[in-house]
């Protein structure tokens, strides 16, 4: 007995249930990871092997991390963005049963702004992309 593996013509074995139509996805886009920045680098940069190429990257986000956990106000990369840190207001307690003790302390987090020219990119691009699309 041959099984057809497609998904729109895949009938699961005793199985009373109409098989579930297959719908192709439009989204296109994926996660650019570690590895891929390091290869987009290697290929930059000739005669600098995948090892050193990723050394590079790690060291760059390092040094963004560092900087901003030594209480640094901002962090900022030129034609890119800056990453900054903002505190959060304290908030009133969800507990049910308020309990002696100290109320909810502010919060740091961690956010970033685009600069106008990656902002400038980025709609460029999705423009593209809406004019491909029938």
């Amino acid at each position: 007995m041959e099984l057809n593996m497609r998904p729109e013509t895949y009938h699961a074995p005793f199985s009373s249930a109409p098989p579930i139509p297959h719908v192709a996805s439009t989204k296109t886009s994926r996660t650019v990871t570690r590895y891929d920045i390091a290869t987009a680098i290697m290929k930059r940069v000739p005669n600098l092997s995948r090892r050193e190429a990723t050394r590079i990257f790690e060291c760059a986000l390092q040094e963004i991390a560092d900087a901003l956990s030594k209480r640094e106000e901002s962090v900022k990369l030129h034609e890119f963005g800056t990453f900054f840190i903002r505190e959060r207001t304290r908030r009133p307690s969800r507990d049910p049963l308020p309990t002696e003790g100290e109320p909810n302390r502010r919060r740091k987090i961690l956010n970033f702004r685009p600069s106008i020219g990656l902002k400038e990119k980025v709609e460029k691009a999705q423009g593209r992309e809406a004019n491909r699309r029938p």
